[in-house]
Formats: C-alpha cells, structure tokens, sequence
C-alpha cells in the first residue's frame, strides 16, 4: 500500500492533518494499516495535534467563538461515578463562564455525559445559530460528538477489527468542533495525560490535565492527583485532595451503576443537597475558575464554589438551559 508510505515515519503536525484527512475516505484495509502501524511505533504529540486539527475542521461546526472553556474526561477508569465533568460545566456556566461542553453517551461506563443530559432533555440537534444563541445568552452549549462530527464513525468498522486501542482513543476529549481555548481534561493514565499536556501546549491553549494515583479519569477525593498545568509552558505538581474537601467520601457516595440514580445524585449535588457530590463537584470545577482568571488556587477557588452552590447560584441556570423546576 504505497499510498500509506508516510505512516512509518514520525509525522509532523501538518502532514499529520493531511494524512488524516486522507485516510478518513480511503478502505478500511487502508485505515486499519494506518491505526496500527501508528500504535506500533507510538503516536507523538505533533501528529496527536494534526489528527485533532483535522477532524475540528472537518465538523459540522465551521464558526469559531472565542473564551470558550471545557472540561472533560477521557473515561475508561470504570469507576461509574457521577457526570462530574458535566455537572461541573453547568455550574460554571451559572458562574459566568462560557462553556462548550464535548461529549458523548456511555461506551465504557454505565452512564455518559449524554445520558446526564438526555434525562435534562436537552436538544442535542441545534444548529449553528441556536449554538451561538446559547453560548451570547446561556453562556452554556452541549455539542453530542457524533452529533456534529461524524467521521469517528468512518473509522468504527475498522476500529471493530482491531485487537488494540488505536489513536482515536486518545481523540476523542480532543476533537471538540468549536476548539474551546481553555481545557480541563481528565486521564485515567499518567502517560496520556503527559501526551495531552504536550498536545494543549502546541495549540496555544490553557489547560489542567488532570490523572489520579487510584486511575480515576478526574480530580479523586481519595488519592493524590497529578497536574499538568499548561500555560506557554508545562507545570507539573500534585494535589492531594484531603488537604481541601472536609467531608471524608467514599465511592458509593459519588459512584453507581444506576443510570437514573446517577443523574438524581448529581443533581442533589448541584443544588447543595447531597455535601459529597456538591464537594466532588466543586473540587473538579476549580481548575476551571483558575484557567478564567478568577482565582488563583484550587483551595480558593474550591470555597467559592461551595459558596455558590449553598447559595442556590445554579439553580436558575438549571432553569434557564434545561428548562428544570424540580
């Protein structure tokens, strides 16, 4: 297969955007080679960067918003705790923070983000002025990722007949349409969450990548947390998180299989009901207060939203994009 001669060398960004864009419409004998030859000799940062790039502007969403922040997971940690990462986008957005949350239903957990939303009724068919609408008004947009970018799809069949993980399992918390420039991204492995720091860096973006000592794909109430804070350059340190939440938790306080008693929980969380979701939330919404410049620590930025939450501050934001008056 001549025509993939490029995949045996380290690619650089550019030429990683073009292969992918090249590879999306060919056979899958041919995507198949390209997945696996690239997870045998390891993918780097720079062609991770092109790959992302390529798929963004190959979306459904060609406008571009500025200031816009996500927080996300890569999941594979099969703890099945609650929609953290989206329990935490709405709250900031009732803080003032303009979110694009990216995401998608449960593949390798009991429940996604998607499935958080769909008991919320959330309209995942908007088009591109409904989106604007949302994020000028709401400062709040959910984007379902088969939803405006279908060419993970393009890849599923080849994808089924791999024995491996291939490189779109790396994508996926990358490929947001709208390119948020600030990120909070959760690993479930320390070596993936290295590879995303140098990804974030290389597009010019702030971020905290974020992986837990007990494989938790987000800040773990339980264990130590390694950061990658990004910002011209990489910064790494922990944050053990004892030294911030009061409340001992346990995972059956923020983890179940239930789907709908998920979505209950966190909820009760978000409206200062529940203290271990509402603290679970708070401490992996935090990064996110830092990145918009409106703290300068996690355990200051930790308060505030505890602070908020006990005082009602989502609740009217629950009614304005969901509609919700329970």
């Amino acid at each position: 297969m001549r025509d993939l001669e490029f995949v045996y060398d380290n690619m650089s960004r550019e030429d990683a955007k073009n292969a992918m864009i090249k590879i999306m419409d060919m056979p899958d004998d041919y995507k198949i080679l390209f997945l696996t030859e690239l997870h045998s000799r390891g993918e780097t940062p720079e062609e991770i960067t092109g790959f992302a790039e390529a798929l963004r502007e190959n979306s459904k969403i060609k406008f571009r918003y500025s200031n816009l922040t996500d927080i996300v997971g890569t999941g594979g940690d099969k703890k099945n705790t609650i929609n953290v990462s989206t329990a935490s986008s709405i709250l900031l957005s009732s803080m003032g923070i303009k979110i694009a949350k990216h995401g998608n239903f449960g593949i390798t957990g009991k429940h996604g983000s998607a499935d958080f939303m769909k008991y919320l009724n959330y309209n995942f068919n908007m088009a591109c002025d409904e989106i604007k609408h949302d994020l000028d008004k709401k400062n709040y947009v959910y984007l379902l990722a088969p939803q405006y970018n279908d060419n993970f799809k393009k890849f599923a069949d080849a994808r089924k007949k791999i024995n491996s993980r291939t490189v779109f399992n790396i994508l996926g918390p990358l490929t947001n349409p709208l390119n948020p420039g600030n990120v909070v991204l959760g690993s479930f492995s320390d070596e993936i969450a290295k590879l995303y720091s140098e990804v974030i860096l290389r597009e010019n973006k702030k971020g905290f990548i974020i992986t837990s000592e007990d494989g938790m794909d987000e800040i773990s109430p339980f264990s130590e947390n390694s950061i990658y804070f990004v910002d011209k350059k990489i910064h790494k340190y922990t944050i053990d998180p004892h030294n911030i939440i009061d409340d001992k938790i346990n995972l059956n306080d923020i983890a179940t299989e239930d789907p709908v008693r998920s979505f209950e929980m966190t909820l009760d969380g978000l409206k200062g009901i529940n203290k271990k979701t509402e603290e679970f939330i708070a401490i992996n919404a935090a990064p996110a207060l830092i990145l918009n410049g409106l703290s300068n620590d996690i355990l200051t930025a930790y308060n505030m939203i505890i602070e908020h939450i006990d005082n009602k501050g989502v609740i009217p934001k629950l009614r304005e994009v969901f509609n919700y008056e329970n």
